[in-house]
């Protein structure tokens, strides 16, 4: 553990903000350490507007931690900790969909460079967001890492003149250039879509989807215990990965310097506890003169490596401890919908084809609380081959989160919406359907609503398919 003397010292040290930390090249207690993007949450809607997806009478365990994870990756000297999230997720859903975990390893370097090209989003900044990051994949698909392998430093005026010092540099340097064509030819694997959450639906996503949660943070010097804090960090908080609610100085120096960073949560504990420090870095004490506690965090995968940051971890070096509180005060999180079955479908459809739409308005009500539900079907007599598919719905329903829709064809059963959104109202939103690239476009398309809980009423009013056929 490092003394009170050494950290007194860093504390002489110059700012710089968070989203890197690593095995690989610099680490937390280097110098040399890159300025992460302040706007980590660029385009996520206000919390309080998203649905709670929880029932009333929900009740979880107070452990809990999901399977299905791929292994703790370093980002380097690189501002990309949103990158390496996003990652993470996908890692985790496509292990998730059938994929062996040492398979499940995909190239961050290609998505830095997709978001910023494709996408079009952050295109003159190191940094981006969780929402732009997953909706690249549901759009464009990612490649493995060993199409396009991650490099650890950005690229420098020894890489290329136009990028040295300054600001709004080429995009190709927060890219590292452009794709090889190993990354170019490269199968590409997409996510059939992505959703924000409401933070306080992290537990009901996690125990009901099985998959993590994303989540992008105002960040904290001293609740992170990073070298660069103007006031004092706790080692030994830092080594068992400990990220506790900011107090009142922390919030004002970390102000002057914002910053951002982006995790990958896998599970919580509510039991867990630790120290409330003020901003001399001292425990906060109650009457008794008893310290303080701050209870209930939960688990999280970092990208920071694993020879530093949580080594002490109980999960594994590099995962993490985050504050619930600070969650709900500071965070944004984002999730996304597991692919069909490893097997079941073309990674890489051929691009374009002849779009066709289909279209029915049944107007129909929704039995409530009914397993057989209602039923919708469009014949569809024109011959192709599907190589992309969207399916759009309006329905008006009083409780959102009683509903469970499929759209069968033949022995294609896809279940898009399956009782998520809580009680927000209505359901109007479109699905990618990748699994059905490959499969023929004629005959009956089905769509099958179920409530499947009592009370709350409400309508099919529309339903439609977009495709492109070849």
């Amino acid at each position: 553990m490092r003394s009170r003397a050494i950290v007194a010292a860093l504390m002489s040290l110059p700012l710089f903000a968070a989203c890197a930390a690593t095995d690989e090249g610099p680490t937390p207690w280097d110098d040399d350490f890159p300025v992460g993007d302040p706007n980590i949450n660029d385009g996520a809607p206000d919390n309080d507007t998203l649905p709670d997806d929880n029932k009333a009478d929900a009740v979880y365990p107070k452990q809990f931690e999901l399977g299905d994870q791929s292994p703790v990756q370093s980002q380097g000297s690189r501002g990309v900790c949103s990158i390496f999230a996003s990652t993470a997720l996908v890692e985790n859903l496509w292990i998730k969909a059938g994929m062996p975990v040492a398979e499940a390893d995909f190239s961050e370097q290609y998505l830095q460079w997709a978001v910023k090209n494709q996408l079009g989003r952050f295109p003159n900044t190191e940094g981006s967001s969780s929402d732009a990051n997953i909706q690249t994949v549901v759009r464009f698909g990612t490649v493995k890492e060993a199409a396009w392998p991650y490099e650890t430093f950005p690229w420098t005026a020894s890489n290329d003149p136009e990028c040295g010092e300054g600001e709004n540099k080429p995009t190709k340097c927060y890219t590292n250039g452009e794709p090889p064509q190993t990354a170019i030819d490269a199968p590409k694997y997409k996510l059939p879509s992505m959703r924000w959450i409401n933070t306080n639906s992290i537990k009901a996503h996690l125990t009901s989807r099985k998959t993590g949660v994303n989540v992008g943070l105002d960040f904290f010097y001293q609740s992170w215990n990073h070298r660069r804090s103007t006031i004092p960090v706790d080692a030994e908080l830092w080594r068992q990965g400990v990220v506790t609610y900011p107090n009142a100085k922390d919030k004002s120096e970390s102000a002057m310097h914002r910053a951002g960073h982006a995790i990958h949560i896998v599970g919580w504990d509510d039991e867990i506890e630790f120290p409330m420090r003020d901003g001399d870095g001292k425990p906060v004490l109650d009457a008794n003169g008893s310290p303080r506690m701050e209870k209930g965090f939960w688990i999280f995968k970092n990208s920071w490596g694993t020879a530093s940051f949580g080594v002490d971890h109980p999960s594994g070096p590099g995962y993490g401890y985050l504050s619930y509180r600070y969650v709900e005060e500071y965070g944004r999180a984002a999730a996304a919908e597991t692919p069909p079955q490893v097997g079941t479908q073309p990674t890489n459809p051929e691009p374009g084809g002849t779009p066709r739409m289909y279209s029915a308005s049944p107007a129909a009500s929704i039995p409530d609380n009914a397993p057989a539900g209602i039923s919708s079907t469009i014949d569809v007599t024109d011959t192709g081959t599907i190589n992309e598919a969207k399916l759009t719905v309006d329905i008006t329903h009083t409780y959102r989160g009683d509903l469970t829709v499929t759209l069968v064809k033949g022995a294609d059963s896809i279940v898009v919406h399956q009782r998520s959104g809580g009680g927000s109202d209505d359901l109007k939103t479109t699905f990618s359907l990748p699994t059905l690239a490959g499969k023929a476009l004629a005959g009956g398309w089905v769509l099958k609503v179920v409530d499947g809980a009592a009370q709350d009423v409400g309508k099919l009013n529309s339903w439609k398919l977009d495709v492109t056929t070849r």
